[in-house]
């Protein structure tokens, strides 16, 4: 399996190669429940597997996921037969939803219970994922160097974005003061902008941790922030740079209903 990512996925992004490892690890402990390994398996285990993991109520997006990574080391191990005509829950199409943000409750709720902790680096976490739109795997890799403040003005560099493309990001009122705030405790020189309580870079998991502990995921600040940008009418060309979507489809998601909204209308329906 190791050769298989190293060689196979090696210009994957290592998200998607942790992503894929995984899937083929529990793979692996299934197969092996049910008295084969991956080098023996055939298309009727996959199938099986499949149906396993819907049985399980596994959402179309996870069950695509696992697939896709056993389609991949099919591929490298020449065992495309195993993954013929392999029936898998289609996944809904993303473009016709729009992605999970906070509402302005929920929003100020996250922002309330961070600030109680009295944990400067993790208020500032959270204040800087929904003011900016950063990715998880762009923050952790952040330096301090990478920060410019001023009394009105301050920006971040993302040297590390998704596809390898480098950003400035401007830095608004409120994530200035959480980053001042924060960079004010550090007494250290360690170039990292963000530490773990082990005084080491801080990990994508560590960061998932602070979330789980407010409730929320991640990924939700920046979902958060371009909807925000969307439903105050702010220019799409800003949206999409200060986003760095490629696609402009992917943007317009965000102008898309929730669920939550809909649900709403209805039930205002039903009242009148």
């Amino acid at each position: 399996m190791d050769n298989f990512v190293q060689e196979h996925l090696f210009n994957k992004a290592e998200t998607t190669k942790e992503t894929y490892r995984q899937a083929l690890v529990q793979f692996e402990k299934w197969l092996i429940d049910t008295g084969t390994d991956l080098s023996d398996f055939v298309r009727t285990d996959v199938q099986m597997y499949i149906d396993y993991l819907a049985a399980r109520k596994k959402s179309a997006a996870t069950i695509n996921k696992v697939f896709n990574a056993i389609k991949s080391y099919c591929r490298y191990v020449g065992k495309m037969k195993a993954v013929e005509n392999i029936r898998v829950v289609k996944q809904p199409d993303i473009l016709n939803q729009a992605p999970k943000a906070l509402d302005k409750k929920e929003m100020h709720r996250v922002l309330r219970e961070a600030e109680k902790k009295e944990n400067p680096r993790d208020f500032c976490i959270v204040t800087l994922l929904l003011n900016t739109g950063l990715r998880v795997g762009e923050l952790v890799k952040l330096d301090r160097s990478d920060v410019e403040l001023s009394e009105r003005k301050g920006e971040i560099t993302v040297r590390w974005g998704k596809g390898g493309k480098a950003a400035k990001l401007p830095l608004n009122n409120e994530a200035r003061r959480a980053l001042k705030e924060y960079l004010d405790t550090r007494k250290d020189n360690h170039p990292a902008l963000f530490l773990s309580n082990r005084s080491e870079r801080i990990s994508k998991r560590t960061v998932q941790y602070i979330m789980e502990q407010l409730g929320i995921n991640a990924h939700a600040l920046r979902h958060t922030f371009i909807t925000r940008l969307v439903r105050n009418n702010v220019d799409f060309s800003v949206i999409q740079s200060l986003s760095r979507h490629a696609s402009a489809k992917m943007i317009i998601r965000y102008s898309k209903p929730s669920l939550d909204e809909i649900e709403e209308a209805i039930n205002k329906i039903s009242l009148s």
